[in-house]
Formats: structure tokens, C-alpha cells, sequence
């Protein structure tokens, strides 16, 4: 089978903008090839290395590239998570290359500019599918990881954290917080605790974020329940603790009423 990849690779890749600058678009993408052949690559994946997995991929154009990620990585997570062969290092390189250059495109960068609130119709399944989440046409992004596939998370959990602080906007923040309401775990709070900061900075009076997008109720609510699996996490002896106060207290102003109720949990500890 991999020897079929290598034979159409070149073709593969120019069909879908290898040859074209980074900000062209292709007029006709094979969508419906692009769909079988990056099917094929994952579950080709062991083997390769890690080069031969992603360079092409993200040597294409914006568009482009956003298209063939949501394909691709949609089926890693398929061998990876159901343990067909593809080992965590590689996994998590293929991972880390494909977001670092999503942070790149042009619409990632007018995104963390502008902050606005709808999301590009080809940069969206991309982003979706860096948190673990699936996002079709006009449907909302859904988390694909059960709670046993959340327990091989940590090994990603630097490049989400790198992914969330890079880009504080209200898509972001749902499809990160749909993959940590899956089954909250305290190996995840660092990140939640990275994630927040970086909203607040941006985000730090609107109510449009924190409360019309249910971001605050949400956060606050993968807070309690890592909370109540390991209260110690939240000790006052913590190296989180100062920022979580600050956090906590920003959103009572905002007058996020789960936010209060932790709040007063925490007080308990001390």
C-alpha cells in the first residue's frame, strides 16, 4: 500500500497546490481523492518517518493545506488511538508540525488579530481537528475522543497548550473546551490554567466571551470537576493557585455565578 502513496504523491500534491505560492488557491480541488488517498497515508503511517508523513502536507497552501489536515490527521487519530501500529513519538510529531503550520496561515493570523467570532469555512475543520473534534458544514464541532482515548492525551498536551495561548478566539476556546469536558483529568489543568490566562488578557470585560458564549460557565465547570477528583491540585501550596484566584475573581466580576461557587469551594482549602 505504500508503495500506491508514493505512486500518486506527486501528483496528489500537485492537484492540490504543491507548485503555487502559499496564499494561491486551487480552483479545483480532488476532494473526493483527497479524502481516500490521506485515508490511505495514515494507515500507512508506520513505517515512514516522520518527514516523509507531513511535508508535503504542509508545504501546500493555505487552503489547501487546512483541507488535507482535517482529512489527514482526522484518520492518525484513527490508527493512533485504536493502537494499529503508530507510535506515540511520531503521533505526536505529526501533530505538533501540522498545528505550527496552521499557525501560520493567513487566517489563523487575521483570527488572533481580530478576534472575531465566526470561524473561515476551510480553517475551521482544521482547527477542530487539532483539539480531537470533528466540524462539518453549518454543524458545531464535536469532540471524537470517548473518555478512554482522553486517557493517552497527555503526550499532545503541550502542543494544544502552544495552540490555545497562540490563538485566543472564541473558536478556540469551544473546540478546546469540548475536548476537556469529555473526562477532566488533573494532568489537564496546567493547559485549562494557560488557556483561561490568555483569554482573559484578551477577553478581559466582554461579557459577549465569557458569558453570552458560555466560555466562563464551561471553564469553570472543568475546573469543579477536576476539583472534585483532586482537591490538592488546587492547594494553596500549588504553583497554579495565584493564577486560578485571579481567574476566578475576573469572572465573578463578569458575573459568571459558577465561578463564585468555586471560588467559595477553594476558600475551604486554606
Amino acid at each position: 500500500m505504500r508503495d500506491i502513496i508514493h505512486a500518486y504523491s506527486t501528483w496528489t500534491y500537485a492537484a492540490n497546490g504543491s507548485e503555487l505560492e502559499e496564499n494561491d488557491d486551487v480552483d479545483h480541488p480532488p476532494r473526493e481523492w483527497n479524502d481516500v488517498y490521506f485515508k490511505l497515508l495514515a494507515w500507512c503511517l508506520p513505517g515512514l518517518t516522520p518527514k516523509q508523513a507531513v511535508a508535503h502536507v504542509t508545504s501546500l497552501p493555505d487552503e489547501s493545506f487546512c483541507d488535507a489536515t482535517t482529512a489527514f490527521l482526522r484518520n492518525v487519530d484513527t490508527v493512533y488511538f485504536n493502537d494499529y501500529g503508530l507510535q506515540e513519538a511520531q503521533a505526536v510529531h505529526i501533530r505538533s508540525e501540522l498545528a505550527r503550520r496552521l499557525m501560520t496561515t493567513k487566517g489563523w493570523l487575521r483570527h488572533s488579530r481580530d478576534r472575531s467570532r465566526n470561524i473561515e469555512i476551510h480553517l475551521g475543520p482544521a482547527i477542530a481537528v487539532l483539539f480531537f473534534s470533528d466540524r462539518g458544514f453549518s454543524q458545531p464541532a464535536k469532540c471524537y475522543l470517548l473518555p478512554k482515548g482522553i486517557d493517552g492525551l497527555n503526550p499532545f498536551l503541550p502542543i494544544l497548550k502552544e495552540v490555545a495561548e497562540s490563538g485566543p478566539f472564541v473558536f478556540v476556546a469551544m473546540v478546546l473546551l469540548n475536548l476537556l469536558e469529555v473526562a477532566p483529568r488533573t494532568a489537564h489543568l496546567p493547559l485549562v490554567n494557560a488557556a483561561a490566562k490568555a483569554w482573559l488578557t484578551s477577553y478581559p470585560d466582554d461579557d459577549t466571551f465569557w458569558v453570552d458564549s458560555d466560555i466562563g460557565r464551561r471553564l469553570c465547570s472543568v475546573m469543579d470537576a477536576v476539583f472534585n477528583i483532586d482537591p490538592k491540585a488546587f492547594g494553596t501550596d500549588q504553583p497554579l493557585r495565584k493564577d486560578i484566584d485571579n481567574l476566578l475573581a475576573a469572572l465573578v466580576r463578569l458575573g459568571v455565578p459558577e465561578a463564585h461557587r468555586l471560588e467559595e469551594a477553594l476558600r475551604m482549602l486554606q
